[in-house]
């Protein structure tokens, strides 16, 4: 088995074509399976653009998709499938993830950015104004709540405005973890809501709020662990360009995010059966 796009789309297409997606009207000249596997790899390629990408696949990968859909269709499909998506990955996740120990962090999403965005666009009243503090701005949009296994694999996911906290996004993605582990950054401090985590089995790590010598070692552990989930959010914001998405409605968004984990985690399995690192995803950029 190589490490190479064609592997990435052909692994795609087993695992979405196993499920059996309800779709109403009579049947497309390309099955939803085939549009999940167009899906992975326009995100391992790192084209937002939907009509560039459809532009570019048949070149890319000559003959495998004979029957690719316009744009527009294209895009209203893939927004019907995310649960689909969504589905696969967590499927596929499953076979590779490891539970005793998970890692929870947060990233801002920026969308519409436009003059009277936050009045006219389709997201009013889902995203909102947060602060980033790694570049010092604030963002109009939403924060992506992520929680990975010790490999980076994507184990949970969800969607908040970019204002609010993580503490409820993610003690609700912890019910499907419970008695493991949970490490999480100094956002996530707090006597009262350890305590609640514990109720449900949850042991939460989280960083000392002074380091000295005494807890440096623990700290270091600690920061390293924390650096696997940095570095999945980086594969998703800068290979497959989350931040570019060009999504328009909040179902677009989650269509478009659902889609690069999606891609992420196939990538992942890959490495694992070929003995590559986890996160190597350059070899399915298809270039």
């Amino acid at each position: 088995m190589t490490a190479s796009l064609e592997t990435l789309v052909v692994t795609a297409y087993l695992f979405a074509d196993e499920l059996a997606i309800p779709r109403p009207g009579p049947r497309g000249e390309i099955t939803d399976a085939e549009l999940i596997a167009l899906a992975v790899a326009q995100a391992s390629m790192g084209v937002p653009s939907d009509r560039q990408f459809l532009g570019l696949i048949a070149k890319v990968l000559p003959g495998w998709f004979p029957h690719l859909p316009c744009q527009s269709q294209y895009n209203r499909r893939l927004r019907r499938l995310a649960p689909a998506i969504a589905g696969v990955q967590l499927r596929i996740a499953e076979l590779i993830a490891t539970h005793e120990l998970v890692i929870a962090d947060g990233t801002l999403v920026g969308v519409a950015n436009y003059a009277g965005c936050a009045s006219r666009s389709e997201f009013a009243g889902t995203a909102a104004y947060g602060y980033c503090a790694a570049k010092s701005q604030y963002v109009w949009g939403v924060r992506l709540v992520l929680m990975t296994d010790p490999a980076g694999v994507p184990v949970g996911y969800t969607l908040v405005a970019a204002n609010e906290k993580e503490y409820e996004p993610v003690r609700e993605l912890t019910t499907a973890h419970s008695g493991c582990t949970l490490i999480a950054d100094k956002g996530l401090w707090g006597r009262a809501y350890s305590e609640t985590l514990a109720l449900q089995g949850i042991c939460l790590l989280t960083p000392d709020r002074v380091r000295s010598a005494d807890n440096l070692v623990r700290e270091k552990r600690l920061a390293g662990i924390r650096l696997v989930i940095e570095s999945t959010i980086a594969n998703l914001k800068c290979q497959m360009r989350l931040e570019q998405h060009l999504a328009k409605t909040p179902a677009g968004l989650v269509q478009r995010i659902a889609q690069r984990l999606l891609a992420l985690t196939v990538g992942m399995l890959l490495n694992a059966l070929t003995g590559r690192p986890p996160r190597s995803l350059v070899a399915y950029d298809g270039r």
